[in-house]
């Protein structure tokens, strides 16, 4: 494979943080629309009269799997389209599709809705991970990488506290009438409010100003769809494997918690969805906020010190101190001192999305950088199809009692976490070896 090194002049800072805000605003407008429907499982399973089982299979693997299959494409396009494009239009299809849930008459219809919303966010990582390496230097890439993984848990956060008191208004209204639509039921008009900010972020999307990219591949490698990512994989396969198979247990926790948290809470505690809403958003945004920008300044810090291994060192920690929270948290008879566990977790568990980005972005080259991040965002994926179904399967087949949910949440977490914590000390040294390849043939 041959590259040509581009000049190595980074954008200014006004248009690289332009990027950094439209990303991150694109990552809140993503969660809010792939996190409220765990605020609308009541609502929806009392209208298809369905099981805890099937509203996995909605949250988790119907999108998940429409997400994998979509995403590797989204990586090719982020290495070899205009970025920009790319990313506004996979926010148009999201949007649209988060808010046509108005037009959903069945479960089967609803299924159909958020396929096309998994198949619109699949540009996120790709094109996040692709914008930032060429436009910051590397010991500058985890500040803004946490900064637009932010995104994520704000999103998370506003679906939590305003989808609560959304369900609710809308209840109390009986729904709403659109025209030309007519009259829909609360949560239709819940996943309507949520989807149509996203075309205003969209707008920007498509105003950025795209930086240059850093290495550009000999054209006639390009004629072979996909081979230079099988070839790089194949190239650091072992540093791959235990990389993104802990990342991969460690998202099972991550997707088990963001689907099933609010149900467990009204179910366990006896809240309501508003209250759900207001405190748990409250800490998920405050906590994870803090945790994900501490996270991607601490990789950076520990790169600068010559930790190469650094993104990954610091998840192997957030996981040991975030392990005990998420067993004990659904266990406590007090509701503050679930809380309290609560934010302990996020704030640790919140590294993932940073951390993982820019751990699988140092084991790839400039112009695989979208593919290899939709590698990453596949696996990441596979982990969102288990993490909620193994959760309702707990609840479903082992205990065959809706009110154990918090039973489940806490076995996931303690089964899986150990497990991404072992995997990524197994990752190190070949992390290591990895990054100082790839640095060695960039220069």
């Amino acid at each position: 494979m041959k590259y040509v090194n581009a000049d190595r002049k980074y954008p200014n800072k006004s248009d690289a943080y332009s990027t950094v805000t439209v990303l991150f605003f694109a990552n809140i407008m993503s969660f809010i629309d792939r996190q409220i429907p765990a605020m609308l499982v009541g609502p929806i399973k009392e209208d298809f009269n369905i099981t805890d089982s099937q509203v996995a299979l909605l949250i988790g693997f119907t999108f998940a799997a429409t997400y994998a299959i979509t995403v590797l494409p989204v990586g090719i396009a982020a290495d070899r389209l205009k970025r920009k494009l790319v990313l506004g239009w996979g926010l148009f299809l999201w949007s649209f599709m988060t808010m046509a849930a108005m037009f959903v008459t069945s479960y089967k219809t609803l299924i159909v809705a958020r396929m096309g919303v998994a198949m619109g966010e699949t540009v996120i990582a790709p094109v996040a991970v692709s914008l930032v390496s060429d436009s910051f230097p590397e010991h500058q890439r985890g500040k803004a990488m946490g900064i637009i993984s932010a995104g994520v848990y704000v999103g998370i956060g506003i679906s939590l506290v305003g989808g609560g008191y959304l369900i609710d208004y809308l209840t109390n209204l009986g729904g709403l009438t659109l025209p030309i639509v007519g009259h829909i039921k609360p949560w239709q008009g819940a996943f309507v409010i949520a989807g149509s900010p996203g075309l205003l972020v969209m707008a920007a999307a498509f105003a950025l100003r795209e930086p240059p990219r850093r290495e550009v591949a000999d054209i006639a490698n390009k004629k072979i769809i996909g081979r230079e990512l099988f070839l790089h994989i194949s190239e650091h396969k072992i540093t791959l494997f235990f990389l993104l198979s802990a990342l991969m247990f460690q998202a099972i926790t991550f997707y088990s918690f963001s689907a099933w948290a609010p149900t467990m809470l009204v179910r366990t505690y006896g809240l309501s969805l508003t209250e759900v809403g207001v405190s748990l958003g409250s800490i998920t945004i405050i906590a994870s906020i803090l945790g994900t920008i501490i996270a991607g300044n601490a990789s950076d810090r520990l790169i600068l010190l010559g930790y190469h291994d650094g993104p990954v060192r610091a998840a192997m920690i957030a996981c040991v101190l975030a392990l005990p929270a998420i067993v004990l948290a659904p266990l406590m008879k007090s509701l503050m001192l679930c809380w309290i566990l609560l934010a302990v977790y996020l704030f640790f568990i919140s590294s993932f999305v940073t951390l993982g980005l820019v751990a699988v972005a140092s084991v790839a080259t400039s112009n695989l950088k979208g593919q290899m991040t939709a590698f990453f965002a596949l696996v990441m994926m596979i982990s969102g199809i288990f993490g909620p179904q193994i959760t309702a399967g707990f609840t479903d087949f082992i205990f065959m009692d809706e009110a154990k949910i918090n039973l489940s949440l806490s076995i996931t977490g303690a089964i899986s976490l150990p497990i991404a914590i072992l995997l990524f000390r197994l990752s190190l040294p070949h992390l290591r070896n990895s990054v100082v390849q790839i640095n060695q043939s960039a220069n």
